[in-house]
């Protein structure tokens, strides 16, 4: 069944559990290139002087072919790694990198498009950009003039299977224009960029290819998140590469808009017996027209122009297409034929004689029709989320505002068929409705049954979703008349106003705008009714500015202005032509979300015993993956691939994939299947990571298929390591460092020893063949050991007086938040932490430099931590994406992580907070962590309360990508502090801190802001303030830390430790002072506002400054108990009037 779409709304999908890349290396690409047109004949160069002749490389070290280059020079030869280990002594003094220098400057933005702003959105709706670079298309070129039917002499350049192929037709004018083109792009490239050009998916740039470092035309299929690397077709010459984005530039204007001189093909009238090519028909097709010069026939164009369906007659007589048939490697093509009337009535008649078949004494289910249609009128406003997208004449949607009642259905149906028996004498008629289980997760939805397939099997429609499926008749149950009370929520919908620009519409504009529409919440607003449908505008008010998809399409060119038609009729409940179009849209919808998969990763012992290791992908010394040398768990991956399969082969149903979504998939160096997690989401590809193996490639989406819960029994065998004990020389790993360290690891049986544990894997000691691999590496001056200059500062820091061992503790967590984040930063280049976990090294904002604001206070926690608001906006699009990538993530993980989680996150760690005010999930910090709640603050909106553990759950890292709201700051001098203040002291810092102050960013520390605070109406530093506040507070201090100690008292009070006169201090006073500490820090009610707009910090704080005093427990009388609090308080209150005199005198 085809699943377009799966309802995020409902139940999304499971965030990426992390893995990275396959069994065996990729292979490499082939450059543009021209090759001998015949097999033996030489003939005259198809391209004159302008390209580069096929030339064979001999290996700089050994002499034999070398197929491999230096990366860095570019220029010399190898035939394999160990050459050019061996070789790297002599040739690291001639090596000289030939990369062009990346400008730091920020490089142009090329905008104007009503939807260029949202990464995730419509790419290739709107082609035309008005800025002052004209972008060009493939759509921008000319077409090619060879005749449907006609056949023309061309060589076939790229192969890649018999329905991927480049040729380029013989002709003078072709290579004229080859010549032109190739001469004005050295011309117009041969001067430095000074900005770097940031292309689009789709756009046809002026490409430097990475062999000769010369420009030919090349075609941006994908771009990486970061905008760094693009994946190219040089579309005169048919081969791919992933080339940087500082060696693209737009293409000159003077160049000819010619079209592609290589033609991309298919061979005609075949398709692949399986799913997809095999490797024999590959190699065998591959020796008859690669490099030959031939005769090919154009049978058909297909894709807009872009694919050409050909076959070539082959030197032996035989046409292609027949000799593929012939030996099996193909089968024939079906042709899609609209079914006539004759056909539909006997299909019609043949499931009615399956139903009336076997009925006979069976319950029909008659009295259960369907549920009346949700009703709406023209003018309604709506926001849904789109459950499935066939056209833009034909999608469904569901109201956002009743996902909940959605949720209750379902739990209400799986308590109901928990319950019910299955029945012997169910038969149930068409038209009817019942309850049904799901395929994929076995769940239970209202069901609507369509027709019967065979006399056991029946297609239903599911009324809720509007997908169907075929199933037995012993997933079906009847269903209660409670359950029929809801009306259904799948709406059929279609877009007004616009039409297709020819006779159907395009597959571009398909993919296109499936791509816009999918995951989003957007507007409709009914504008009419046609054949059961409403007619909508729909407004995407996510863009900046509002886009109407409707205007969009007709923008780009994939739509034309619709004629008005007669006004018509809303849709009512009434309708009875409503409910037959509602019926029959259900055949062809996408299937209810399946439950996501459950899934475990082999784990290292992490007691200090060592194990035994195999490397199977490896990267550098700080990214690579490993299995455990077991033979037992090497059998059962042996026995898991034949399981895969045996799988794989026998089940051929479609696969749409889900970033996150563990799959299996096929590899191509050897046709086995393996399982993969889904990483990347591209155009035609899917970018995977080999879980088993550690190796990440890019497959077609016919490679793919579902995996089942049993092949997901076996924990996943690949695990991430990194080196311990060393880091690179410089800013990246140097080619002699990655080279030796491949060679020592790779099919060697490495010993190991945990030594650090995070989220990304396992930071490790190895030993190869008996040495210390980070001490070799150490000792060959490849790499260093990490963190000596740091060491040697810090034992300067920390030898100093009594005061800094007080600053020890307060800087420890600190100390060891900025280790954890230059971690986590360093792996996080190579593998994305995508586990949820309460990360404290989350990124803040880094605020300019020495430029004085007035700072708005979100949470004061102490002088060397508090939170302000950011004083510029985050981008409210990108935050609302966010929300709700949050929403789908908490709502799909709540029940699972809440009972799973056991360690509590610590202060100042991020995660998911479910706020009281509207029971929705929002990104937080936490501020305080008590026994059974922890205090919040919310991260995108500077307001905080108090929550129960129970709406907490750990956060995806791809989920604080984009900046908080808040920011992280401390004060200058902090490392002056004690570890906790004086509640005086305290008191007295936040009520400076949030009146009126002006700030300046000192330095960023690689965790926080520093700031110089200085309060307007006193002067003077604040951290100097404190400084003086501490020292008058410890000389007129009558209570030492020794009296608490004496009296056994739990309370946390930092007391100063100078020499004081002994003071004894009552018991119940003690009590009351150790209630106001436990009630001191930022805590407010106030929840996350349902707009953009923060909460007011200012206001939030001066709640959160009052400190309720706790009632002491006393016993006997009270009268002397009283007394004592009264004398106590006055003694309070002297040292206070006392402290403020000092400080009032210091200021002046």
């Amino acid at each position: 069944m085809n699943r377009s779409f799966s309802p995020n709304l409902v139940r999304p999908n499971q965030p990426l559990r992390k893995p990275s890349s396959s069994p065996v290396a990729p292979f490499t690409v082939s450059p543009p290139r021209h090759l001998n047109l015949s097999g033996g004949t030489p003939v005259r160069p198809l391209l004159g002087s302008v390209l580069p002749a096929l030339t064979v490389y001999f290996c700089n070290y050994c002499g034999q072919q070398g197929n491999f280059r230096c990366k860095r020079c570019k220029k010399v030869p190898y035939c394999s790694v160990v050459c050019q280990t061996e070789d790297w002594k002599a040739h690291r003094h001639v090596c000289k990198s030939v990369e062009p220098q990346v400008t730091n400057e920020k490089p142009k933005e090329i905008t104007a498009s009503p939807i260029s702003g949202d990464r995730a959105s419509l790419v290739e709706l709107k082609h035309d950009d008005p800025s002052s670079l004209q972008r060009v298309y493939l759509k921008d070129l000319h077409t090619n003039k060879i005749n449907k039917g006609g056949d023309f002499q061309a060589c076939v350049v790229e192969f890649y299977s018999p329905g991927r192929f480049f040729l380029i037709p013989q002709s003078p004018e072709l290579q004229e224009a080859l010549q032109s083109i190739a001469k004005e792009l050295q011309k117009v490239n041969s001067s430095p960029s000074v900005t770097t050009y940031v292309p689009c998916v789709g756009e046809v740039c002026a490409v430097q290819f990475s062999c000769d470092l010369n420009w030919y035309r090349g075609l941006v299929q994908t771009l990486t998140e970061d905008q760094k690397m693009a994946n190219i077709l040089y579309i005169d010459f048919g081969n791919e590469e992933n080339v940087p984005v500082y060696r693209i530039r737009p293409l000159p204007a003077n160049i000819q808009p010619f079209c592609p001189c290589a033609m991309e093909c298919r061979i005609a009238g075949v398709v692949p017996v399986v799913s997809k090519w095999s490797g024999e028909s590959c190699t065998a097709t591959s020796q008859l027209i690669v490099g030959r010069a031939m005769t090919a026939r154009l049978v058909d164009t297909q894709e807009d122009g872009r694919i050409h369906a050909v076959d070539i007659l082959l030197s032996m007589g035989k046409q292609l297409s027949t000799f593929l048939l012939e030996h099996g490697y193909a089968q024939e093509e079906m042709v899609n034929i609209a079914p006539t009337e004759q056909d539909i009535n006997g299909l019609v008649n043949a499931s009615l004689a399956n139903f009336q078949c076997l009925s006979f004494g069976k319950d029909d289910n008659a009295w259960a029709e369907p549920p009346e249609p949700l009703t709406q009128a023209v003018g309604d406003k709506v926001s849904v989320v789109i459950t499935h997208f066939q056209s833009p004449d034909e999608f469904i949607v569901q109201k956002v505002e009743n996902a909940g009642v959605i949720q209750d259905l379902q739990l209400k149906l799986r308590e109901h068929c928990s319950q019910v028996a299955a029945p012997h004498n169910f038969r149930p008629a068409p038209g009817t409705v019942c309850c049904a289980q799901f395929s994929e997760d076995k769940q239970w939805y209202r069901a609507k049954v369509m027709a019967y397939s065979s006399e056991t099997r029946v297609c239903v429609g599911y009324l809720d979703f509007g997908n169907s499926e075929e199933v037995d008749l012993g997933h079906l149950r009847r269903i209660s008349t409670s359950l029929l009370a809801l009306p259904m929520q799948a709406m059929p919908c279609g877009l007004a106003g616009v039409q297709p620009v020819g006779e159907r519409w395009s597959e571009d504009c398909l993919v296109a705008l499936q791509r816009r529409v999918s995951n989003r919440i957007l507007h409709i607003e009914i504008q009419g009714a046609h054949e059961g449908k409403a007619l909508v505008a729909l407004i995407d008010e996510a863009s900046d500015p509002q886009a109407n998809v409707a205007e969009l399409l007709i923008s780009a060119g994939y739509a034309a202005p619709a004629p008005n038609p007669t006004p018509p009729t809303p849709p009512t409940s009434s309708d009875h032509q409503t409910e037959e179009t509602t019926a029959s849209a259900e055949q062809n919808v996408c299937p209810p979300v399946a439950e996501p998969l459950v899934w475990s990763t082999t784990e290292l012992p992490c007691d200090g015993q060592t194990v035994a290791l195999l490397a199977s992908f490896v990267e550098s010394p700080g990214d690579f993956y490993c299995r455990i040398d077991n033979p037992t768990d090497h059998q059962q991956l042996i026995n898991l691939e034949a399981e895969l399969k045996q799988h794989c082969e026998a089940d051929t149903s479609p696969f749409v994939p889900n970033v996150g979504q563990p799959c299996c998939t096929v590899f191509l160096g050897d046709g086995a299947w393996y399982r993969a997690m889904v990483k990347e989401l591209c155009e035609d590809k899917v970018a995977v990571n080999f879980v088993d193996y550690g190796y990440s490639m890019k497959v077609e989406k016919s490679n793919l298929r579902s995996i089942t819960p049993q092949l997901l029994t076996l924990p996943f065998q690949a695990v991430h390591c990194w080196l311990t004990g060393v880091e690179p020389q410089g800013s990246e790993w140097s080619s002699e460092a990655l080279l030796w360290f491949q060679t020592q690891v790779e099919a060697k049986q490495l010993s190991a020893r945990v030594l650090s544990v995070t989220e990304q894997g396992y930071g490790v000691e190895l030993e190869s063949r008996g040495q210390n691999v980070a001490a070799v590496l150490i000792s060959e001056h490849l790499a260093k050991v990490p963190g000596e200059a740091a060491k040697e500062t810090q034992t300067e820091t920390l030898s100093g007086n009594k005061q800094q061992e007080s600053v020890k503790k307060n800087e420890h967590h600190q100390l060891q938040t900025k280790a954890t984040s230059k971690e986590i930063t360093e792996q996080q280049t190579a593998v994305p932490a995508e586990v949820p976990s309460f990360p404290v090294d989350w990124k803040t904002v880094e605020l300019p430099l020495n430029e004085p604001f007035q700072p708005y206070v979100a949470a004061v926690i102490s002088p060397s931590l508090f939170y302000l608001i950011g004083p510029t906006q985050v981008d409210q699009q990108k935050l609302q994406q966010v929300m709700m990538e949050l929403l789908a993530y908490c709502s799909n993980n709540h029940a699972t992580l809440s009972s799973v989680i056991k360690s509590r996150p610590a202060p100042g760690a991020a995660c998911c907070a479910q706020f009281s005010g509207d029971n929705n999930w929002y990104r937080a910090v936490v501020l305080e962590v008590g026994e059974n709640e922890m205090n919040v603050i919310y991260a995108d909106y500077g307001n905080s309360e108090k929550v129960p553990f129970s709406r907490i759950l750990p956060i995806p890292m791809h989920l604080l990508q984009l900046p908080f709201q808040i920011t992280r700051c401390t004060l200058t001098g902090k490392e002056r502090f004690p570890a906790e203040l004086p509640k005086e002291i305290q008191q007295m810092f936040q009520i400076t801190l949030l009146g009126d102050v002006i700030a300046t960013v000192h330095s960023f520390d690689g965790s926080a802001n520093v700031l110089h605070v200085t309060p307007t109406v006193t002067g003077g530093e604040l951290s100097a303030i404190i400084l003086n506040a501490l020292d008058s507070h410890t000389k007129s201090n009558l209570c030492p830390a020794a009296s608490q100690k004496a009296d056994k008292t739990d309370s946390s009070t930092s007391v100063s430790t100078a020499a004081t006169p002994d003071c004894p201090e009552p018991k119940e006073a003690l009590e009351m002072q150790k209630g106001q500490e436990s009630s001191t820090g930022p805590v407010s009610t106030t929840g996350p506002s349902q707009t953009s707009e923060p909460t007011d910090p200012n206001l939030q704080q001066k709640n959160t400054s009052a400190v309720p005093v706790n009632d002491p427990q006393t016993s006997g009388c009270c009268c002397l108990s009283l007394k004592t609090k009264i004398d106590h308080l006055e003694q309070l209150m002297e040292m206070q009037l006392s402290l403020i005199k000092q400080l009032v005198g210091q200021m002046k």
